[in-house]
């Protein structure tokens, strides 16, 4: 199940990813390569290679990563959704790797970056409401929205009209339901009724007929988690099963 050989061959890069600048606080942190492995991310910190991932559900996250070259693990579990894991990952990695320099306050790095990236999804959305259309309507009735959809590879969602408001509900993700509000033209706002869960915009897409063809869901936040990828999703109206 597991060899030096297979883990060799886990740990090389097998796609080069693009190397962006980080936030100011992080600068520090910029890698001089970054690829993904089979199942692991891959960069460089100070000189060694980092072999890691991270993992999470809703109120928990985690981060494993390994330095092959020191025969050393780092395993950080947290019942949160900081960054925190990763702030205390660096600063195990500097007292491991010494060097006499003072060491970096890396929860107070994180969090700073994390408020700038706050302040810019604020500013991304604020510039949004302004840009809205808020008195334009829908072009169907409200019922006309109603129905069930599918998409290929996730399966069925529905939207029922209920009590005035529309709601959206994915068939094998019950955290996944949504009162729908009205954001502009065509477009939707699902307000989960999970809290943690990210608003996303719903569009619907007409045939010339005023038939709905497609829908799709992005995310309101640019912070919303790539998890969330209801944005690959395509939904098109399924036939009503007999």
């Amino acid at each position: 199940m597991f060899s030096e050989r297979q883990a060799r061959e886990m740990w090389a890069g097998q796609t080069i990813l693009p190397i962006a600048d980080p936030p100011p606080p992080l600068a520090a942190l910029r890698p001089s390569f970054s690829e993904y492995g089979l199942g692991w991310r891959l960069r460089d910190y100070r000189g060694r290679k980092l072999v890691s991932h991270t993992g999470g559900l809703a109120g928990m996250t985690s981060q494993i990563t390994l330095v092959p070259a020191e025969r050393l693990g780092i395993v950080v579990l947290t019942n949160g959704e900081s960054d925190l894991m990763a702030a205390l990952t660096y600063r195990l990695l500097d007292g491991f790797f010494g060097g006499g320099a003072r060491p970096t306050d890396w929860i107070a790095a994180f969090t700073e970056a994390a408020r700038l990236d706050r302040a810019r999804a604020d500013s991304i959305l604020a510039a949004g409401r302004v840009a809205r259309d808020s008195l334009s309507k829908p072009s169907l009735p409200l019922e006309k929205y109603a129905g069930r959809y599918r998409d290929d590879l996730y399966g069925d969602a529905t939207i029922t009209l209920e009590n005035g408001r529309l709601v959206l509900r994915f068939s094998h993700s019950p955290a996944f339901t949504g009162d729908l509000e009205h954001w502009q033209y065509d477009t939707f706002v699902a307000h989960w009724r999970a809290s943690h869960l990210e608003d996303a915009y719903v569009t619907f897409a007409l045939d010339p007929d005023g038939s709905i063809e497609r829908v799709r869901l992005t995310a309101v936040s640019p912070l919303a988690d790539f998890s969330f990828d209801f944005q690959d999703l395509e939904f098109r109206p399924a036939p009503t099963p007999r």
